[in-house]
């Protein structure tokens, strides 16, 4: 049943990466999301470091590929904004690029309920050098405002590190509602919870920001969504 938004969304998926000196090193997942060669992912995943960033992509995602890839593509990305608060970053190809994108992409967060079923993309085990996009499905198990009045979509499922910085979907529209952060990990002394992604933590919840964060950014560039 999820067939038809794995189709939409699985070109628009990307590995992130940084180019270093005699290495290139998975960071994440980012997503396109606009014709004009804007990207959204976590911002926590740059590390403040905006240098050497790449975007790489599995040829076809729906054929049988190889786990790790011995060349991979890639388009240089240039960091256009951040939010460190609501951990959001919007990207850009810095190569003009014809692109072609879903129509009706960004859904309204406001229309998600409890229940809802939603999908989630990314490449859960980049970090071990596995180049393969992967699907997961969910329910939205939670809506949280923190104290800083950032939202959040709590989901039942666990995710890999790789799967942060991708769009989290839901079912309903076939819409993006969250970019995907990692493992929801609440603070023992009482704060709202500990930020990023956290592998070993026993969780069976992850959780995403809110798109419209992402959205308000692409409209602060005068850019149309449609």
């Amino acid at each position: 049943m999820f067939k038809p938004i794995s189709q939409k969304f699985s070109g628009g998926c990307f590995y992130l990466l940084r180019q270093r000196e005699d290495s290139v090193v998975f960071l994440g997942t980012v997503f396109l999301v606009h014709a004009d060669g804007y990207l959204l992912t976590a911002s926590h995943l740059l590390e403040e470091n905006y240098d050497g960033l790449l975007a790489g992509r599995s040829s076809k995602p729906d054929e049988f590929s190889p786990l790790s890839l011995d060349t991979v593509q890639a388009i240089p990305l240039e960091v256009v904004k951040t939010d460190l608060i609501t951990n959001t970053a919007l990207l850009r190809f810095k190569k003009k690029l014809i692109i072609n994108t879903p129509d009706h992409m960004i859904g309204n967060v406001e229309s998600v309920f409890l229940g809802s079923s939603v999908l989630a993309l990314g490449f859960p085990f980049g970090h071990q050098e596995l180049h393969n996009l992967a699907v997961q499905s969910g329910v939205i198990a939670s809506k949280v405002s923190l104290r800083d009045h950032v939202n959040l979509f709590l989901f039942d499922s666990a995710i890999h590190t790789g799967m942060a910085g991708g769009p989290l979907v839901n079912y309903d529209d076939g819409r993006v509602i969250g970019i995907m952060m990692g493992l929801f990990v609440p603070n023992e002394d009482g704060g709202d919870f500990i930020r990023g992604s956290h592998p070993g933590y026993e969780t069976s919840f992850s959780y995403a920001v809110s798109i419209e964060y992402g959205k308000a950014m692409i409209e602060e560039l005068g850019l149309s969504l449609l």
